[in-house]
């Protein structure tokens, strides 16, 4: 008790143990109320169809719904109940688009490496009956696991500071890097990279303005679905395009079969699901890690127990399975520190604390006292609600698989123009189409070039966490007392043991261009050191112009950073000097002939494919004319555009005919239903759609 944590108070006596039954008692008792049920329903019917559209977050979907949930539910239980049922519902709907579309969010990164694969293999349909059935059951354990550990969870929350979450970010790092495969100098360069492109901005201590060149759309950074959209999505829509053929092969088995058969395998997997649910829960708990943290982590632990790891990175539905079961499971711990301390565990818990706020409830300890009927709605409504998608998920899944069998470019055509329409809804700036470009272009050098993105995107989320927990740690304890902070210290060092042997122990990428193409292996003979120095030669090869370019990047980072305060530079030019040294590492290795194994990320789909040449040019036509579109016409009609012209351009038969006018239609709808109506017309957030900045330069 000397360190100035105290238990809850809940179970100090038998009348506040009666008191926390009696609630509980009252909040089952909703399961009867029609009300509760019709929220339940209106939760489900508004998500369903939301969450499908790539790009839309949950946390859009709630600062949509909660303004309306508040003015028409004058019922607290049910008002919050909904909002618990909207966090978990976009976490198994999601995996839809990374799977079927090759669409990824921010936490559903491993589920597109890996189930994208799968999906061109024909196996969507199954993929995603396992994924139901594993995201039901690990939205049930986390939910269980919320209302067991609520009540003692408070004095392990309070444990974790600045210094201990900056540590777990840094975990997260380190995991990733340490899953790049046999491109492990390459990991670490890319998750440096998205470490310093998370410096943008404003420092947070200080008066730097890092890296904005004097915009002022940068005054928040670079903001991170414009950014995971240009660098992670569309760089895969444009290469599954540019092959001009549908995901799956023709003779891919989609039938209801195949969805249940994946189910029922789901299921088998429980005792894993269960490791991977904890996990998740645990790693939830902690305020700030994050989803796409606890997406890559759950899949490194996965990894760490399995025997035979050659199977990740190239379609493995175990991989999948991993970062599922933790998906889900998470927002139960996220639950947690949002109830019983009143720190939203995430971006969607900080909705529900805001609605519990806005109904007079304040999280704490009384959360099992006098609320105890919302907490256990919110358990409950948690559990039902992932019920409740998958058993919808199994009913339409069978006819969403068949989109695996369109050719790409019809899809492609939709996906793109709603990309940039998701991006710019989540950050109001023309400049948005810019961001979304450049990092599309940097994400099709990577692929090229056979760098990991994954690093590069966990990096670029975990960077200014780290900075910031960090800095704040800084100024508490300074140097000494936040780097000898005891549970500090056994964080960093789990992180670093777990990276090395990761690194030491992972095959993935460690094959030799004979092995993967069925050859023997040859056995060069046993060279002494001397011998081996005498042997090097240097050779300057293709792939190093991309590495020279990083090393670019990093040196001028370096070079400006020295221009901040003390306060504002000890972060970036960190990143940037550790950067420049590594990637000039990886430049002289590849000069001297070394070669990149198989990385953990998807390569070039339609390289050497006849034809794909000149759709890349049709694409890069297609984008230019969007992007003068939107600033002459508005960057809703130039959308609808792209989606009408595009497949008619690149296909030029019938099937792009129907295709543009098929996707042309849905555009229109989705501006005028969605982003007019909904957003717009409804007044729950305004729609302010971008300047025609084109014109702009001529008046």
């Amino acid at each position: 008790m000397g360190n100035g944590y105290v238990p809850f108070p809940i179970f100090s006596t038998g009348v506040m143990m009666g008191e926390m039954f009696t609630q509980f008692g009252e909040g089952l008792s909703y399961l009867g109320n029609p009300g509760y049920w019709g929220g339940f329903l209106f939760a489900v019917l508004i998500t369903v169809p939301i969450a499908l559209i790539p790009g839309i977050s949950a946390t859009l979907v709630m600062a949509i719904a909660i303004p309306f949930i508040i003015i028409s539910v004058d019922d607290p239980v049910i008002g919050v109940a909904i909002l618990a049922v909207l966090t978990g519902i976009d976490n198994t709907l999601d995996s839809i688009p990374a799977i079927l579309l090759g669409m990824p969010g921010g936490a559903t990164q491993v589920t597109f490496l890996e189930g994208n694969q799968l999906a061109r293999q024909g196996k969507a349909a199954h993929t995603l009956g396992a994924v139901y059935a594993v995201s039901a059951m690990g939205g049930i354990i986390g939910a269980l696991s919320m209302a067991l550990v609520i009540p003692v969870i408070k004095p392990v929350v309070l444990a974790f500071h600045d210094a201990e979450i900056a540590a777990m970010a840094m975990f997260g790092v380190a995991m990733v890097a340490a899953l790049s495969g046999g491109a492990m100098l390459k990991g670490i360069s890319a998750a440096l990279l998205g470490m310093l492109l998370g410096a943008v901005g404003p420092a947070p201590v200080s008066l730097d303005f890092r890296y904005m060149f004097d915009q002022d759309w940068l005054w928040d950074g670079l903001p991170l679905i414009a950014t995971t959209i240009g660098a992670f999505a569309l760089p895969e829509i444009i290469d599954l395009t540019m092959t001009r053929k549908s995901l799956a092969p023709p003779k891919a088995d989609i039938s209801y079969q195949q969805i249940f058969a994946g189910a029922r395998y789901g299921l088998s997997r429980w005792r894993m699901t269960i490791r991977q649910s904890l996990f998740g829960v645990f790693f939830g708990a902690i305020p700030g890690v994050g989803s796409g943290v606890i997406d890559w982590m759950s899949y490194a632990l996965g990894i760490a127990f399995t025997k035979d790891k050659s199977q990740f990175g190239k379609g493995s539905l175990e991989g999948v399975l991993f970062a599922e079961g933790a998906q889900n499971a998470k927002e139960g711990g996220q639950a947690i520190p949002t109830l019983a301390l009143g720190i939203p565990g995430g971006r969607s818990w900080a909705f529900v604390m805001l609605g519990m706020l806005s109904y007079g409830i304040a999280p704490g300890p009384r959360m099992l006292g006098s609320h105890a009927d919302i907490t256990i709605m919110i358990v409950i409504s948690l559990g039902l609600g992932n019920l409740a998608v998958t058993m919808l998920g199994l009913g339409f899944t069978g006819q969403m698989a068949k989109l695996t069998k369109i050719p790409y470019p019809v899809l492609g055509f939709i996906i793109i123009p709603i990309s940039f329409l998701a991006a710019y809804q989540n950050h109001t700036d023309a400049s948005v189409i810019g961001i979304v470009l450049v990092g599309a272009t940097l994400g099709l050098l990577m692929k090229r070039y056979k760098w990991p993105r994954p690093p590069m995107l966990i990096g670029f989320i975990l960077g200014p966490i780290i900075e910031a927990k960090l800095t704040n740690s800084l100024g508490l304890y300074g140097w000494t007392g936040t780097f000898t902070r005891p549970f500090f210290l056994v964080l960093f060092i789990i992180a670093v043991a777990t990276a090395v042997i990761f690194t030491k122990y992972m095959k993935i990428g460690n094959l030799d261009t004979s092995e993967q193409a069925g050859a023997p292996p040859t056995k060069e003979p046993q060279m002494g050191w001397f011998e081996r120095l005498a042997n090097l030669r240097w050779h300057f090869i293709e792939t190093q112009w991309f590495t020279a370019g990083v090393m670019l990047i990093s040196a001028y980072a370096w070079y400006e950073a020295t221009s901040f305060s003390s306060r504002g530079s000890w972060f970036p030019l960190g990143i940037s000097i550790g950067m420049f040294f590594i990637s000039s590492l990886q430049f002289i290795r590849e000069g001297l002939g070394a070669k990149t194994g198989e990385i953990m990320d998807i390569g070039v789909r339609s390289k050497g494919m006849e034809g794909a040449r000149s759709a890349g040019l049709i694409i890069m036509a297609v984008l230019a004319l969007m992007i003068i579109g939107a600033g002459t016409i508005g960057l809703q009609y130039a959308a609808i555009l792209v989606a009408l012209f595009g497949p008619m351009v690149i296909m030029q038969d019938r099937t792009g005919l129907i295709g543009g006018l098929v996707g042309g239609s849905l555009i229109t709808l989705l501006n005028w239903q969605f982003f007019g109506g909904i957003l717009g017309s409804n007044g729950l957030v305004a729609v302010i759609w971008p300047e025609k900045f084109i014109l702009e330069l001529f008046r």
